[in-house]
């Protein structure tokens, strides 16, 4: 597969149609958000454009394949809180990643895994992470196995045991 008409690219004001298109999908709430809460354009209005003007800071993505918008990732950094909750140490600088495919027909082609890999890259390039975290459902064994071949490993369950936290630690520090 070729990787390189993969792209990701900032989100913008005019995606907002797009993700309540997206986040109306049972395919893709069963793992990212409520399935029975779609979201309005005014919902995601309301949820991202505080992080597309830095208000908020996590930094939205979409994913597009060739010119088409096929997906979508977010990055933040841990606050300290957090890192003593999952066991990290206070002076770890830790990420933590949210992704989704957008288009159910597009699922199991091998595009998460380009996705993941190109955010991996993106992210150390950009910020001081030394880790990165995903905390897939349990039961998402389809993004569980895609974060397994990006190099992500399990670091143990949460949430009640509804979550597995796993992590991919830069090698280049």
């Amino acid at each position: 597969m070729d990787t390189n008409n993969i792209y990701i690219r900032k989100m913008t004001d005019n995606d907002y149609g797009l993700m309540a298109k997206w986040l109306s999908t049972k395919e893709v709430l069963e793992f990212y958000g409520d399935i029975n809460s779609p979201f309005s354009i005014e919902q995601v209005r309301k949820k991202y454009e505080p992080r597309i003007r830095g208000e908020i800071l996590v930094f939205p993505f979409i994913v597009e394949l060739d010119d088409s918008p096929i997906g979508f990732m977010q990055y933040y950094k841990l606050p300290t809180e957090e890192l003593k909750e999952l066991g990290y140490l206070n002076n770890q600088v830790v990420f933590g990643i949210d992704q989704f495919i957008g288009i159910p027909k597009l699922f199991n082609k091998g595009y998460g895994t380009i996705m993941v890999s190109k955010f991996i890259e993106l992210i150390f390039k950009i910020t001081d992470a030394e880790i990165i975290i995903l905390d897939p459902e349990v039961s998402n064994e389809r993004a569980i196995r895609c974060y397994e071949k990006c190099g992500f490993t399990k670091v143990r369950k949460i949430n009640n045991e509804r979550a597995l936290l796993m992590e991919f630690k830069n090698t280049k520090i």
